[in-house]
Protein backbone atom coordinates (compact mmCIF):
# COMPACT_ATOMS: atom_id res chain seq x y z
CA UNK A 1 0.00 0.00 0.00
CA UNK A 2 2.75 2.37 0.80
CA UNK A 3 5.30 1.95 -1.71
CA UNK A 4 3.22 3.36 -4.53
CA UNK A 5 2.61 6.16 -3.02
CA UNK A 6 6.53 6.88 -1.83
CA UNK A 7 7.13 6.22 -5.15
CA UNK A 8 4.99 9.19 -6.11
CA UNK A 9 6.05 10.97 -3.32
CA UNK A 10 9.56 11.07 -4.04
CA UNK A 11 9.15 11.73 -7.95
CA UNK A 12 7.17 14.91 -6.87
CA UNK A 13 9.91 15.99 -4.42
CA UNK A 14 12.36 15.37 -7.16
CA UNK A 15 10.86 17.79 -9.88
CA UNK A 16 10.27 20.34 -7.14
CA UNK A 17 13.99 20.21 -6.88
CA UNK A 18 15.05 19.94 -10.69
CA UNK A 19 12.46 23.01 -11.52
CA UNK A 20 13.63 25.03 -8.55
CA UNK A 21 17.23 24.87 -10.02
CA UNK A 22 16.68 24.74 -13.81
CA UNK A 23 14.43 27.58 -14.14
CA UNK A 24 16.61 30.49 -13.63
CA UNK A 25 15.54 32.70 -16.98
CA UNK A 26 12.46 34.00 -18.16
CA UNK A 27 13.08 30.78 -21.20
CA UNK A 28 13.62 28.56 -18.56
CA UNK A 29 10.54 29.53 -17.01
CA UNK A 30 7.90 29.30 -20.04
CA UNK A 31 9.84 25.88 -20.74
CA UNK A 32 8.74 24.09 -17.36
CA UNK A 33 5.29 25.84 -17.81
CA UNK A 34 5.33 24.33 -20.80
CA UNK A 35 6.03 21.07 -18.76
CA UNK A 36 3.55 21.69 -16.31
CA UNK A 37 0.59 22.44 -19.34
CA UNK A 38 1.85 19.00 -21.00
CA UNK A 39 1.35 16.65 -17.52
CA UNK A 40 -2.02 18.70 -17.34
CA UNK A 41 -3.08 17.36 -20.56
CA UNK A 42 -1.93 14.02 -20.18
CA UNK A 43 -3.83 13.96 -16.73
CA UNK A 44 -7.01 15.07 -18.34
CA UNK A 45 -6.76 12.65 -21.28
CA UNK A 46 -5.88 9.54 -19.23
CA UNK A 47 -8.44 10.68 -16.47
CA UNK A 48 -11.35 11.55 -19.01
CA UNK A 49 -11.09 8.15 -20.60
CA UNK A 50 -10.55 6.61 -17.93
CA UNK A 51 -14.01 8.02 -16.28
CA UNK A 52 -16.00 5.53 -18.90
CA UNK A 53 -18.25 8.24 -19.86
CA UNK A 54 -21.20 7.02 -22.00
CA UNK A 55 -20.20 9.58 -25.28
CA UNK A 56 -16.82 8.14 -24.81
CA UNK A 57 -17.49 4.38 -24.70
CA UNK A 58 -16.69 3.64 -28.32
CA UNK A 59 -13.90 5.11 -28.13
CA UNK A 60 -12.77 3.47 -24.89
CA UNK A 61 -13.60 0.40 -26.11
CA UNK A 62 -10.97 0.18 -29.23
CA UNK A 63 -8.05 1.73 -27.52
CA UNK A 64 -5.53 -0.31 -25.32
CA UNK A 65 -6.72 -0.95 -21.86
CA UNK A 66 -3.21 0.35 -20.81
CA UNK A 67 -3.95 3.82 -22.17
CA UNK A 68 -7.93 3.77 -20.61
CA UNK A 69 -6.47 2.35 -16.99
CA UNK A 70 -3.57 3.15 -15.25
CA UNK A 71 -1.46 0.87 -12.96
CA UNK A 72 -3.72 0.54 -9.40
CA UNK A 73 -7.07 1.88 -10.99
CA UNK A 74 -9.72 0.63 -9.23
CA UNK A 75 -11.54 -1.78 -11.89
CA UNK A 76 -14.81 1.10 -12.06
CA UNK A 77 -12.48 3.59 -13.09
CA UNK A 78 -10.29 6.72 -12.71
CA UNK A 79 -12.16 8.67 -9.70
CA UNK A 80 -13.76 11.59 -11.20
CA UNK A 81 -13.29 13.74 -7.69
CA UNK A 82 -9.30 13.18 -8.20
CA UNK A 83 -9.42 14.35 -11.84
CA UNK A 84 -11.47 17.35 -10.86
CA UNK A 85 -8.77 17.98 -7.62
CA UNK A 86 -5.87 18.25 -10.40
CA UNK A 87 -7.61 20.53 -13.06
CA UNK A 88 -8.78 22.89 -10.41
CA UNK A 89 -4.85 23.08 -9.73
CA UNK A 90 -4.26 23.84 -13.48
CA UNK A 91 -6.34 25.69 -15.05
CA UNK A 92 -5.85 29.03 -13.18
CA UNK A 93 -2.30 28.16 -13.77
CA UNK A 94 -3.26 28.28 -17.78
CA UNK A 95 -4.98 31.43 -16.81
CA UNK A 96 -2.35 33.49 -15.85
CA UNK A 97 -0.33 31.92 -18.60
CA UNK A 98 -2.88 33.04 -21.29
CA UNK A 99 -3.32 36.74 -19.30
CA UNK A 100 0.60 37.12 -19.75
CA UNK A 101 0.77 36.33 -23.42
CA UNK A 102 -2.47 38.55 -24.15
CA UNK A 103 -0.53 41.26 -22.47
CA UNK A 104 2.30 40.69 -24.23
CA UNK A 105 0.36 40.30 -27.63
CA UNK A 106 0.86 36.82 -28.84
CA UNK A 107 -2.48 36.03 -29.83
CA UNK A 108 -2.10 32.54 -31.37
CA UNK A 109 -0.99 31.33 -27.79
CA UNK A 110 -3.80 33.04 -26.09
CA UNK A 111 -6.84 31.03 -28.05
CA UNK A 112 -4.88 28.00 -27.89
CA UNK A 113 -4.81 28.29 -24.12
CA UNK A 114 -8.33 29.40 -24.18
CA UNK A 115 -9.41 26.03 -26.36
CA UNK A 116 -7.42 24.03 -23.61
CA UNK A 117 -9.04 25.82 -20.33
CA UNK A 118 -12.70 25.45 -22.36
CA UNK A 119 -12.20 22.00 -22.53
CA UNK A 120 -10.77 20.87 -19.01
CA UNK A 121 -13.29 23.48 -17.45
CA UNK A 122 -16.18 21.28 -19.40
CA UNK A 123 -14.62 17.76 -17.73
CA UNK A 124 -14.41 19.67 -14.43
CA UNK A 125 -18.01 20.20 -14.80
CA UNK A 126 -19.11 16.61 -15.82
CA UNK A 127 -16.85 14.97 -12.89
CA UNK A 128 -19.63 16.07 -10.76
CA UNK A 129 -17.86 16.63 -8.27
CA UNK A 130 -18.89 19.89 -5.96
CA UNK A 131 -15.23 20.20 -4.68
CA UNK A 132 -14.43 20.65 -7.67
CA UNK A 133 -16.71 23.13 -8.23
CA UNK A 134 -16.06 25.32 -5.53
CA UNK A 135 -12.26 24.99 -5.63
CA UNK A 136 -12.41 25.93 -9.05
CA UNK A 137 -14.91 28.69 -8.65
CA UNK A 138 -12.84 30.51 -5.52
CA UNK A 139 -9.49 30.10 -7.47
CA UNK A 140 -11.06 31.68 -10.97
CA UNK A 141 -12.76 34.61 -8.35
CA UNK A 142 -9.60 34.53 -6.35
CA UNK A 143 -7.29 35.36 -9.09
CA UNK A 144 -9.44 37.67 -10.69
CA UNK A 145 -9.55 39.82 -7.20
CA UNK A 146 -5.56 39.07 -7.18
CA UNK A 147 -4.96 40.70 -10.13
CA UNK A 148 -7.05 43.73 -9.54
CA UNK A 149 -5.55 43.93 -6.48
CA UNK A 150 -2.11 44.12 -8.12
CA UNK A 151 -3.07 46.27 -10.98
CA UNK A 152 -6.58 48.10 -10.31
CA UNK A 153 -7.28 51.41 -7.77
CA UNK A 154 -7.92 51.52 -4.52
CA UNK A 155 -11.80 51.83 -5.34
CA UNK A 156 -11.40 48.98 -7.62
CA UNK A 157 -9.65 47.03 -4.62
CA UNK A 158 -12.37 47.22 -2.61
CA UNK A 159 -15.33 47.07 -5.23
CA UNK A 160 -13.68 43.98 -6.17
CA UNK A 161 -12.92 43.13 -2.81
CA UNK A 162 -16.36 42.78 -2.22
CA UNK A 163 -17.97 41.25 -5.45
CA UNK A 164 -15.08 38.60 -4.77
CA UNK A 165 -16.45 37.60 -0.80
CA UNK A 166 -20.54 37.82 -2.25
CA UNK A 167 -19.61 35.55 -5.17
CA UNK A 168 -17.75 33.08 -3.43
CA UNK A 169 -20.64 32.88 -0.83
CA UNK A 170 -22.77 32.17 -3.32
CA UNK A 171 -20.64 29.64 -5.02
CA UNK A 172 -20.47 27.86 -2.09
CA UNK A 173 -23.52 28.17 -0.92
CA UNK A 174 -25.30 27.41 -4.39
CA UNK A 175 -22.51 24.25 -5.31
CA UNK A 176 -24.38 21.61 -2.79
CA UNK A 177 -27.99 22.51 -3.74
CA UNK A 178 -27.79 22.14 -7.06
CA UNK A 179 -25.50 18.92 -7.28
CA UNK A 180 -24.23 16.96 -9.55
CA UNK A 181 -28.05 16.25 -11.08
CA UNK A 182 -27.79 18.85 -13.66
CA UNK A 183 -25.29 16.54 -16.03
CA UNK A 184 -25.68 13.13 -14.38
CA UNK A 185 -27.78 11.80 -17.84
CA UNK A 186 -24.68 13.08 -19.80
CA UNK A 187 -22.03 11.81 -17.26
CA UNK A 188 -23.95 8.21 -16.96
CA UNK A 189 -22.38 5.62 -18.54
CA UNK A 190 -23.65 2.98 -20.45
CA UNK A 191 -26.96 0.39 -19.53
CA UNK A 192 -27.80 3.65 -16.46
CA UNK A 193 -25.05 2.12 -14.30
CA UNK A 194 -23.12 4.52 -13.24
CA UNK A 195 -19.19 3.91 -13.72
CA UNK A 196 -18.14 5.16 -10.04
CA UNK A 197 -19.84 3.27 -6.48
CA UNK A 198 -22.72 6.09 -5.65
CA UNK A 199 -21.13 6.09 -2.26
CA UNK A 200 -17.73 6.96 -3.02
CA UNK A 201 -19.16 9.49 -6.08
CA UNK A 202 -21.42 11.83 -4.04
CA UNK A 203 -20.56 11.30 0.05
CA UNK A 204 -23.33 12.78 1.91
CA UNK A 205 -21.78 15.90 4.58
CA UNK A 206 -22.65 13.45 7.54
CA UNK A 207 -20.72 10.77 6.18
CA UNK A 208 -17.42 13.10 5.61
CA UNK A 209 -18.07 14.66 8.97
CA UNK A 210 -17.79 11.25 10.37
CA UNK A 211 -14.62 10.26 7.86
CA UNK A 212 -12.98 13.26 9.16
CA UNK A 213 -13.94 12.38 12.73
CA UNK A 214 -11.90 8.79 12.13
CA UNK A 215 -8.97 10.66 10.55
CA UNK A 216 -9.21 12.71 13.93
CA UNK A 217 -8.49 9.54 16.00
CA UNK A 218 -6.02 8.24 13.68
CA UNK A 219 -4.08 11.42 13.92
CA UNK A 220 -4.32 11.10 17.89
CA UNK A 221 -2.75 7.59 17.98
CA UNK A 222 -0.69 7.93 15.68
CA UNK A 223 1.04 11.77 16.12
CA UNK A 224 4.66 11.38 15.36
CA UNK A 225 4.81 8.20 12.48
CA UNK A 226 1.21 8.67 11.01
CA UNK A 227 -0.38 5.42 9.93
CA UNK A 228 1.91 5.75 6.82
CA UNK A 229 1.54 6.53 3.02
CA UNK A 230 -1.60 4.85 1.39
CA UNK A 231 -2.73 2.53 4.68
CA UNK A 232 -6.08 4.75 5.40
CA UNK A 233 -8.41 2.72 3.36
CA UNK A 234 -7.25 -0.01 5.58
CA UNK A 235 -6.87 1.07 8.84
CA UNK A 236 -9.82 3.12 8.58
CA UNK A 237 -11.94 -0.42 8.68
CA UNK A 238 -9.45 -2.00 11.07
CA UNK A 239 -9.20 0.53 13.38
CA UNK A 240 -12.03 3.06 13.09
CA UNK A 241 -15.09 1.46 11.76
CA UNK A 242 -17.44 3.74 10.06
CA UNK A 243 -21.05 3.45 10.19
CA UNK A 244 -22.22 5.59 7.55
CA UNK A 245 -20.46 4.44 4.65
CA UNK A 246 -20.67 0.94 3.47
CA UNK A 247 -17.95 -1.28 4.82
CA UNK A 248 -17.08 -2.74 1.34
CA UNK A 249 -16.37 1.33 0.13
CA UNK A 250 -13.48 1.99 -0.41
CA UNK A 251 -12.32 4.64 1.47
CA UNK A 252 -9.11 5.45 0.13
CA UNK A 253 -8.68 9.04 1.95
CA UNK A 254 -9.70 11.33 4.56
CA UNK A 255 -11.19 13.34 2.19
CA UNK A 256 -9.89 16.17 3.67
CA UNK A 257 -6.19 17.69 2.37
CA UNK A 258 -4.86 18.55 5.64
CA UNK A 259 -6.06 15.55 7.54
CA UNK A 260 -4.74 13.62 5.26
CA UNK A 261 -1.24 14.50 4.84
CA UNK A 262 -1.35 14.34 9.10
CA UNK A 263 -2.70 10.99 9.13
CA UNK A 264 0.05 9.99 6.38
CA UNK A 265 3.18 11.78 7.58
CA UNK A 266 2.23 12.81 11.42
CA UNK A 267 2.43 15.64 13.12
CA UNK A 268 5.75 16.58 11.94
CA UNK A 269 5.06 16.37 8.30
CA UNK A 270 1.80 18.48 8.50
CA UNK A 271 3.74 21.16 9.97
CA UNK A 272 6.24 20.37 6.99
CA UNK A 273 3.60 20.37 4.34
CA UNK A 274 2.12 24.01 5.57
CA UNK A 275 5.15 25.54 5.60
CA UNK A 276 6.08 24.51 2.34
CA UNK A 277 2.55 25.82 0.83
CA UNK A 278 3.31 28.88 2.88
CA UNK A 279 6.62 29.69 1.98
CA UNK A 280 5.64 29.36 -1.86
CA UNK A 281 2.67 30.90 -1.55
CA UNK A 282 4.33 34.02 -0.19
CA UNK A 283 7.47 33.63 -2.77
CA UNK A 284 4.59 34.00 -5.55
CA UNK A 285 2.96 36.69 -4.84
CA UNK A 286 6.27 38.80 -3.79
CA UNK A 287 7.06 37.47 -7.75
CA UNK A 288 3.76 38.69 -8.94
CA UNK A 289 4.47 42.38 -7.87
CA UNK A 290 7.17 42.54 -9.01
CA UNK A 291 8.18 40.61 -11.94
CA UNK A 292 7.84 41.18 -15.55
CA UNK A 293 4.30 40.91 -17.02
CA UNK A 294 4.12 37.43 -18.26
CA UNK A 295 6.13 35.97 -15.68
CA UNK A 296 3.81 38.53 -12.72
CA UNK A 297 0.73 36.57 -14.17
CA UNK A 298 1.87 33.34 -14.29
CA UNK A 299 2.83 33.34 -10.78
CA UNK A 300 -1.07 34.89 -9.98
CA UNK A 301 -2.46 31.84 -12.02
CA UNK A 302 0.08 29.39 -9.83
CA UNK A 303 -1.22 31.31 -6.62
CA UNK A 304 -4.32 30.96 -7.25
CA UNK A 305 -4.47 27.49 -7.93
CA UNK A 306 -2.61 26.79 -5.13
CA UNK A 307 -5.96 28.24 -3.27
CA UNK A 308 -7.88 26.59 -5.54
CA UNK A 309 -6.39 22.91 -4.57
CA UNK A 310 -6.72 23.98 -0.49
CA UNK A 311 -10.66 25.00 -0.77
CA UNK A 312 -11.34 21.88 -2.61
CA UNK A 313 -9.36 19.69 -0.20
CA UNK A 314 -11.38 21.02 2.63
CA UNK A 315 -14.15 18.28 1.40
CA UNK A 316 -11.92 15.87 -0.69
CA UNK A 317 -8.14 15.18 -1.12
CA UNK A 318 -4.75 14.88 -3.91
CA UNK A 319 -2.97 12.49 -1.81
CA UNK A 320 0.30 12.84 -1.94
CA UNK A 321 2.15 10.38 -3.78
CA UNK A 322 -1.15 10.11 -6.14
CA UNK A 323 -0.39 9.91 -10.25
CA UNK A 324 -2.26 13.43 -10.31
CA UNK A 325 -0.41 14.34 -7.39
CA UNK A 326 2.78 15.64 -9.72
CA UNK A 327 1.15 18.82 -10.66
CA UNK A 328 1.15 20.07 -7.44
CA UNK A 329 4.78 19.35 -7.23
CA UNK A 330 5.71 20.98 -10.30
CA UNK A 331 3.20 23.85 -9.58
CA UNK A 332 5.31 24.22 -6.16
CA UNK A 333 8.70 24.03 -7.94
CA UNK A 334 7.53 26.79 -10.28
CA UNK A 335 6.75 29.14 -7.19
CA UNK A 336 9.64 28.53 -5.55
CA UNK A 337 12.32 29.47 -8.57
CA UNK A 338 10.23 32.48 -9.35
CA UNK A 339 12.89 34.87 -7.66
CA UNK A 340 15.58 33.68 -9.81
CA UNK A 341 13.63 34.40 -13.04
CA UNK A 342 12.99 38.12 -11.28
CA UNK A 343 16.90 38.83 -10.42
CA UNK A 344 17.44 37.48 -13.69
CA UNK A 345 19.88 34.87 -13.68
Amino acid sequence: LTLPKLTGLILGLASLRVLGFAVRSRRSLAIGLAVFGIVALGVWAVGLLGMRLAPLQGLTARLPQTLVALPGTPGEGVNPNQLAGALVLALPVMLGCAAGCAREGRRAAVLLLAAFMLVMLATVIFTRSRAGWIGLSVALIGWAFLAAWLHGSRRLRIALGVAAGLSAVAVIAAAPMVGPSLVARVAETGQGRPGMDAVMQQLSLDARVEIWSRAVYALQDFPFTGVGLGTFRRVVNLLYPLFLVPPDSDIAHAHNLLLQVGVDLGLGGLVGYVALVLAAATTAWRAARSSDRFAGSAALGLLAGMIGLHVYGLADTLALGSKPGLLFWLALGLMVALPQVDAGL
